[in-house]
């Protein structure tokens, strides 16, 4: 083509602007966007507070230990049914037949001799009885009832660590989702400007401005701008399935997330020793420790009671029918008389296995003493991830802080690069350097965004606690 002259040249650029910025338009609205591919009628859509209260549902893992709180009432009950009140049976009906036959017998001294009349012997009886009995052996009661209230501790705190790591677990994937998508969005609209520097290449070459090379590498920059979106298309998919496994839903439906505002503010009013004083307050793992050594200390109790002596009492109310042959078989025995008996019985078996008990007292202390260590393990190990976190969330601000201001210079840098590059001051080369660079730093603010609240994330999951101002939560 022959070079028009300049005035032509002008105006035919400008045209090519204009239809360019045209298909840019109905790209933007195009049916293959991510907006109309997640508006489909079998469609789910979530919020992230949809999210939690979904998953708080239906989460296998959490229901497993939510589920185990429902022992806490029946286990009490047993405990003080069995180990606390006194136990008793009752016995309504207990008949027998019996057959007797002695061969030898005791004269009136106590001897024993020949029976003279060794012949067999029958009787029936019928009984019924209801006895009360109430064993303990120093305050073994206490301890019982003790024991199983920490039990019951224990399982709330492991129910409540279930479902902050769960919430911690559904606040990662919808975050890490929502990221995707937006990598996911930066790639589209990538590609539509590779597309535009493409058409721009190709009408510059029809203006004889450019040659041939310049067209075929701005289609090699959409091809390969094109393969990056098909793989950023499918880390969306994987963050989607991986939410889904979190909210345990089942079921063909596609998940389409509801845009959340990220939680992002300076971290510099922070704390270090308050945020280490409320984790080694409210922190699961500190809660849990303190419970194992509250019952490794009340089992180190327990074993002392072995040098308590053992009590028991009880009562015993019964009546019984007996008489030979079968006259009381069957026989109610409402008629006979009502007997009863009270019984109170002390022994004292602090010498019966003394060495083995010698051994649980040992053992006790020596738990009780590896769990007041691994306690204050816990308190360490919490205090050292709470003001390592933090120090990651101030740095992830300060990485925010030159992503943004980058993607800002960047930005100014492509404009320019396209302008110099129509004029004809840049080449192509140039210009795609410029468009990578852009390209990055759109990245990068994007990720820098979304590391700040997962450094956030993973404080407030050290703390144990939101840590976030009130009005981001």
């Amino acid at each position: 083509h022959p070079p028009p002259c300049g005035g032509r040249a002008r105006a035919a650029a400008a045209g090519g602007w204009v239809a360019l910025a045209a298909a840019l338009a109905a790209a933007a609205g195009a049916p293959g966007s991510l907006g109309a591919q997640e508006s489909g009628a079998d469609t789910l859509r979530l919020t992230l507070s949809d999210a939690l209260e979904m998953a708080e549902g239906a989460n296998p893992t959490y229901r497993q230990a939510a589920r185990a709180l429902e022992l806490n009432g029946a286990e009490m009950r047993q405990t003080w049914a069995d180990r606390i009140l006194p136990r008793a049976s009752l016995t309504l009906f207990n008949t027998a037949f019996t057959g007797n036959r002695q061969r030898v017998a005791v004269d009136n001294f106590g001897n024993p001799i020949q029976n003279p009349q060794a012949e067999w012997t029958y009787f029936s009886s019928t009984s019924q009885q209801l006895s009360l009995v109430w064993a303990f052996q120093g305050r073994s009661l206490l301890h019982a009832y003790r024991r199983q209230r920490i039990l019951n501790e224990a399982r709330e705190v492991d129910a409540e660590r279930a479902l902050t790591d769960l919430q911690l677990a559904v606040r990662r994937a919808y975050m890490d989702a929502l990221e995707q998508r937006d990598l996911l969005e930066a790639e589209e609209e990538l590609v539509e400007a590779r597309r535009i520097d493409l058409e721009v290449a190709e009408r510059l070459f029809s203006l004889a401005l450019r040659t041939r090379v310049d067209v075929l590498n701005a289609e090699l920059a959409l091809q390969q701008q094109q393969m990056q979106h098909g793989r950023q298309r499918a880390a969306f998919q994987r963050a989607l399935l991986a939410l889904r496994t979190q909210l345990g839903l089942e079921g063909p439906e596609a998940l389409a997330l509801e845009a959340e505002p990220l939680p992002i503010f300076d971290p510099s009013g922070l704390d270090a020793e308050a945020l280490v004083e409320r984790a080694r307050r409210n922190h699961p793992e500190v809660r849990r420790s303190d419970v194992d050594v509250r019952a490794s200390s009340l089992e180190l109790a327990a074993a002392s009671d072995s040098w308590w002596p053992q009590v028991a009492a009880g009562i015993d109310v019964y009546r019984r029918s007996q008489r030979l042959n079968t006259g009381s078989l069957f026989e109610v025995g409402i008629d006979d008389p009502l007997d009863s008996r009270f019984f109170i019985q002390f022994s004292l078996p602090m010498f019966n296995n003394y060495f083995q008990n010698r051994l649980q007292q040992e053992q006790a202390r020596i738990q009780l003493e590896n769990d007041r260590d691994r306690e204050r393990e816990t308190r360490l190990r919490i205090e050292e991830r709470v003001r390592s976190a933090l120090l990651e969330l101030r740095s992830q601000w300060a990485a925010l802080d030159i992503a943004e201001r980058s993607a800002g210079i960047a930005a100014e840098a492509l404009e320019l690069a396209r302008e110099q590059y129509r004029l004809g001051t840049r080449s192509f080369e140039d210009l795609r350097a410029a468009f990578e660079q852009e390209a990055a730093t759109r990245r990068q603010v994007i990720e820098a965004r979304h590391s700040f609240v997962d450094a956030l994330l993973t404080l407030e999951e050290a703390v144990g606690a939101p840590v976030r101002p009130a009005a981001l939560r």
